[in-house]
């Protein structure tokens, strides 16, 4: 099984929804994926509920700590893991073989990733584990197109960009529509996941 974490220190920069979106696009392309929350707010658990109040047929299972000590026959485990606690963080990172790390567009964001780049750097990673960074509800101006090449300068490898979009809002507890999935697979395909 094939474990894929998406993580970062700060709140708020679209874990969830980044968790969600891998995991939707694992399951459309037929891997058996669970999306494991380990984020104390229960978001992805929250998005799991609304669907099935609405009939409808999620492409992956959200499971807890518990059901994940009994995983057995999967191809992927999706981790959305929760802000401010290092531990889980570093724990969930040591354990993975792909490293999704979401932000926002703006200067402080940058600041406040440098304590997840500090984090992960703590970490005995697994052998050849993949990392990439998602920008995420990008706007069209000039603070959100500086922030690939700012990243980029630094040494971190942009995978995928999110525009600002509604229809993302929108669809939890839904599947996220099809034209809006693209960023998702791509962030996996440069990573060298395939779908």
């Amino acid at each position: 099984m094939k474990v894929i974490s998406v993580l970062s220190r700060k709140g708020g920069v679209g874990k969830t929804l980044l968790s969600v979106g891998v995991a939707q696009v694992l399951g459309e392309a037929g891997h058996r994926v669970a999306l494991l929350d380990r984020d104390p707010e229960g978001s992805a658990m929250g998005w799991q509920h609304g669907a099935q109040a609405g009939g409808i047929p999620l492409p992956y299972r959200v499971i807890g700590p518990i059901e994940a000590t009994t995983m057995a026959g999967m191809d992927f485990l999706v981790v959305d893991t929760p802000p401010n606690d290092i531990r889980t963080l570093q724990d969930s990172a040591r354990q993975s073989h792909v490293l999704l790390v979401p932000l926002l567009p703006g200067a402080g964001e940058m600041d406040r990733l440098q304590e997840t780049v500090q984090a992960l750097s703590e970490v005995d990673l697994q052998k050849g584990v993949q990392m990439g960074f998602v920008l995420n509800r990008l706007e069209h101006d000039n603070v959100s197109s500086a922030m690939r090449p700012a990243l980029e300068q630094l040494g971190y490898p942009v995978v995928a960009q999110i525009r600002k979009a509604v229809d993302y809002q929108r669809a939890f507890g839904n599947l996220i529509p099809a034209h809006l999935t693209a960023p998702f697979k791509e962030a996996l395909t440069t990573l060298g996941v395939k779908l």
